[in-house]
């Protein structure tokens, strides 16, 4: 986000909650934030240590994958296998007695 977009936001948000509130709420989101990103630490820390690989969580961003999804030509795929077509040869036999109805 840029900055001025953050600054847009929090006056309005001073305007809608005043001054008292507004910082009171600001601590909030503060306190929170630092809080998810000591979860995320925990569990970056954890991944990498059950799987024994070293992540790089950079890679990861979601609007960098979309943009290289959109931007790289696409790949000729593979072409498709023929579905088998499944035969019954056993001659059908009558539910209740078990016998061939044809005989």
């Amino acid at each position: 986000m840029d900055v001025e977009k953050l600054l847009v936001i929090a006056v309005i948000a001073g305007l809608c909650l005043g001054p008292a509130r507004l910082a009171a709420h600001t601590k909030q989101l503060t306190n929170f934030l630092r809080q998810l990103r000591g979860w995320a630490d925990t569990t970056k820390a954890q991944i990498e240590e059950q799987t024994g690989v070293d992540i790089d969580w950079s890679e990861l961003d979601p609007r960098r994958i979309i943009r290289d999804a959109l931007t790289q030509p696409p790949t000729p795929h593979e072409p498709a296998v023929e579905p088998t077509v499944l035969t019954h040869t056993a001659e059908p036999t009558n539910s209740r007695t078990g016998v061939n109805d044809d005989v």
